[in-house]
């Protein structure tokens, strides 16, 4: 079975679709809208393990961003079956993290020379916390590119949605 952590821009991504702001140039590029509604849904229609801490960390993080009514978008469409569903994946698909002073105790060392923002770290640390180090989705932070080699170095990778906006920004 798949598992994956997802990174919060896919859902707000996701969401673009029924919005049109000419200002945002995400909209240059269809194809990581698109990407991102395949992706849930995908992930949805073949039972892929979405990997969550514990304490809801992660979850908290889309609650800030997403509603709960699973409206307007489809990333909200997305997060109101993730919590009507968490439950449903097995426990060991949840993983526990320890907060220190500099991020979380399961960051993964080799990453510790690398300027991951603070915001960013739980999503490696919950990868690295799980013994099969699910592969983390992202969509539209290109500060990511920067940290392929190193989280490859600890066995997590990272799968872009669209590598032609992360590589175009």
């Amino acid at each position: 079975m798949r598992r994956c952590v997802i990174d919060t821009n896919v859902l707000i991504t996701a969401n673009k679709a029924l919005k049109n702001d000419p200002d945002d140039d995400v909209y240059d590029y269809p194809a990581l809208i698109t990407g991102c509604i395949k992706m849930l849904m995908k992930i949805i229609e073949k039972g892929i393990y979405v990997v969550l801490d514990i304490d809801d960390k992660i979850f908290s993080e889309y609650k800030r961003h997403l509603n709960f009514s699973g409206e307007p978008g489809l990333g909200d469409m997305f997060f109101q079956w993730l919590h009507d569903h968490r439950y449903s994946f097995p426990d060991s698909e949840r993983v526990k993290l320890h907060k220190t002073k500099e991020g979380y105790l399961e960051f993964p060392a080799e990453m510790l020379n690398v300027n991951v923002d603070p915001s960013d770290m739980m999503f490696f640390a919950v990868s690295n916390a799980h013994p099969r180090k699910p592969d983390i989705i992202e969509a539209t932070d290109t500060k990511w590119r920067n940290w392929v080699d190193s989280a490859k170095q600890c066995g997590i990778n990272i799968e872009f949605i669209d590598e032609e906006y992360i590589r175009n920004h």
